[in-house]
């Protein structure tokens, strides 16, 4: 709760007290504000209220109203009008204002399918690095392309944007059996992993339709569900332990089966109800899971779509205090954080606007207001809603951000960079607005934190991501920013005093650490059971790029690339640690950050000694692909060092790991695949 004190107004008998300011929230929705902390507004629904902490001060009328003397409209979602700068006549600057909103098309030349991404997008940002390491100053994202030949086709990301048939059984595909007690555990596996991240189902539900499923056709009592429990199961096999490749190669074909029984189960695009809704829910969580955001998106964006038509993001539809009531409160709020937070993501619009919703937060319930049917350790992230409310919080931003600095629309307003530091400044006050309503189990700012329980950790690991992530974009647009000069001096004296370049740039890199620090807290010691967890990697690969475009910079000296090389191994480490990623694994995904991070070294250094020091300090940054396809600098008994045996395999077989964790010369990568089970035919080749 704020801590600001709003002062009252006497009034007159019968005159209604004139409120001096009003928070922001009825700001943007053109609604009185009663003065309170929290106003009447944002009580029920536990939205945030924020005011201005500079006190305005109202101005008579005059006869010739000025535009300009008007008091400034801050809002996160009503953005102010801002003065045209003459800077906007000068082609050079409204082409980098384009250049900077630029986003990337991809098409599959087999299929004919194309797709687009805007510029707070990966596949965008992975695309600019490349520019950026090949060094073709003369090209942009606006140069006309007829193939992927940039960095998505370098470095062979094209596998996580088309679906080449995924999830498409062949015709005739005969049933297939699954004991009761595995189908059990890919439940559970569900329940422990992706439940408290989107708490929409009730285990006891899911587990009366497994069940269920036991029985003869004849005597099974549930005749509705069955998509749903399938994608339970499917979603649960890709977050289940797997023993060995093996394991996991079974555990995947599970989920692909489960996955395509459930696409042929119902029609969700004419069927618009609360369990098509939720089903297509899980479809998106699953897209999210394989890393495929183009699939992720349109699933969330169906899905949120049905719950406008349904209405639950509506007060007057969901208003209550029975469990029905916050079921659909909590429904709805799940799939406005997921399709918020994607579409920033992939860089496409999303389907909801907030002028539209006055759904309230779900809020916390009473423990006996739960079902005693459901497990405890599942019960929980359905009766504590921190996590719920914080997320929607987070997610208000992320479209604050798509709106105001990644969108076209922003290029005429938006002339000097300045004024993108003026809306960070916005987002960071919403930002910190939702940190200081957490519950503590959810601090994930704090290191010192206690062990929690297992839904909690995930909730801690999966809000503090989101958090830093949305961090690293409100200031990466720096980044390509000073790109576009000689220097970050000459970028500096383009903008004045107003926007400080070298803060923003701190900035996005320090979130991009954050990000890798918290997962590699959460991996090696707080809560290892989240590396089997698949949609960590989507994040940890953008903070690993986001660090090694900053390596980029001519004037980079030894030890900023030191310590940046060193965050990205870190990220490393913990990709080699996610089991359910995609086509393979985590380990197939930190290869490619490993190959993006070595052409960007040699494409960087010119100094002979600095490239020395690195190798000595990571000794997989020499090994380098030439274009034939063989390696150089590679020494006959790399594939034997026996150093890898003492390093990050131990970590993976005994879960534990150092944070603080420093590289050691003669560690084989290599080795370690080859140690660990996996057949050389399914390692990329750049490692040999």
């Amino acid at each position: 709760m704020s801590t600001l004190d709003i002062p009252r107004l006497s009034s007159a008998p019968g005159v209604s007290p004139r409120i001096p300011r009003a928070c922001e929230r009825c700001r943007s929705r053109k609604v009185r504000c009663d003065g309170n902390v929290p106003c009447a507004t944002c009580r029920p629904g536990h939205h945030p209220c924020i005011y201005r902490t500079e006190p305005q001060t109202r101005k008579r009328r005059t006869r010739v109203k000025d535009a300009t003397a008007s008091s400034t409209h801050l809002s996160s979602y009503n953005p102010p009008p801002r003065p045209a700068a003459p800077t906007l006549q000068d082609p050079v600057q409204f082409k980098r204002q384009r250049e900077l909103r630029a986003g990337i098309g991809i098409s599959n030349v087999d299929s004919g399918s194309f797709q687009f991404y805007g510029p707070s997008s990966h596949f965008c940002f992975i695309e600019r690095t490349c520019q950026r390491i090949t060094q073709t100053t003369n090209e942009t994202l606006l140069t006309p392309r007829t193939s992927a030949e940039g960095g998505l086709g370098k470095w062979n990301l094209e596998r996580f944007m088309f679906s080449l048939n995924a999830n498409r059984p062949p015709t005739g595909q005969p049933d297939a059996y699954l004991s009761q007690e595995k189908g059990s555990t890919l439940i559970d596996a569900f329940f422990e992993i992706i439940h408290p991240q989107v708490p929409v189902l009730n285990y006891a539900d899911i587990v009366e339709l497994w069940e269920d499923m036991g029985r003869p056709p004849a005597q099974q009592r549930v005749k509705k569900g069955k998509e749903i429990l399938f994608m339970v199961l499917a979603i649960g096999a890709r977050v289940s332990i797997a023993q060995g490749p093996q394991d996991t190669s079974v555990l995947k074909d599970w989920a692909d089966y489960f996955a395509a029984k459930a696409n042929g189960l119902h029609a969700t695009f004419e069927d618009v109800s609360l369990h098509s809704t939720i089903f297509l829910l899980l479809k998106g969580t699953y897209a999210i899971q394989v890393m495929r955001p183009n699939e992720a998106y349109l699933y969330l964006g169906h899905a949120a779509r049905s719950v406008m038509a349904l209405g639950i993001n509506r007060q007057q539809v969901v208003n209550g205090a029975n469990l029905v009531a916050h079921s659909l409160k909590r429904t709805f709020w799940a799939i406005y954080s997921t399709e918020r937070i994607c579409s920033l993501y992939t860089g496409r619009p999303s389907a909801f606007r907030d002028d539209l919703n006055d759904a309230p937060y779900p809020e916390d319930l009473p423990l006996p207001a739960m079902p005693d049917a459901t497990a405890e350790n599942f019960r929980e992230p359905l009766r504590l809603c921190g996590f719920v409310r914080a997320m929607a919080g987070i997610s208000e931003v992320a479209d604050l951000l798509f709106l105001e600095i990644y969108s076209p629309k922003s290029i005429p307003s938006m002339s000097s960079p300045a004024q993108v530091g003026d809306l960070a400044a916005e987002a960071e006050l919403l930002l910190e607005s939702v940190t200081r309503q957490l519950p503590l189990y959810l601090h994930f700012f704090d290191t010192t934190l206690p062990l929690g329980r297992g839904w909690q950790e995930v909730q801690r690991l999966t809000l503090g991501c989101q958090y830093y992530f949305i961090r690293m974009l409100m200031h990466r647009h720096a980044l390509i920013f000073a790109a576009f000069f000689d220097s970050r001096e000459e970028a500096q004296r383009s903008v004045g005093d107003r926007f400080n370049i070298d803060h923003s740039i701190q900035e996005t890199t320090k979130a991009a650490s954050n990000i890798i620090d918290l997962i590699h807290e959460v991996y090696f010691r707080r809560y290892p059971r989240a590396r089997f967890d698949g949609s960590s990697a989507t994040i940890l690969v953008s903070a690993c790029i986001t660090l090694l475009y900053d390596v980029l910079d001519p004037k980079t000296n030894a030890d900023h690339a030191k310590f940046m090389f060193a965050a990205v191994e870190r990220g490393v480490e913990c990709l080699d640690q996610i089991h359910h990623v995609g086509h393979t694994t985590g380990k197939a995904v930190s290869l490619d950050v490993m190959n993006i991070a070595k052409d960007a070294l040699h494409s960087t250094t010119v100094d002979p000694e600095l490239s020395q020091n690195l190798f000595g300090d990571f000794p997989w940054l020499q090994y380098v692909s030439p274009p034939d396809g063989t390696f150089a600098n590679s020494p006959a008994d790399a594939l034997t060092s026996d150093i890898s045996h003492n390093i990050i395999p131990s970590l993976a077989s005994h879960g534990q790991g150092d944070a603080s964790h420093n590289p050691v010369p003669g560690v084989s990568y290599m080795s370690h695949r080859l140690e660990t089970g996996f057949e050389p035919q399914n390692i990329p080749s750049f490692l040999f």
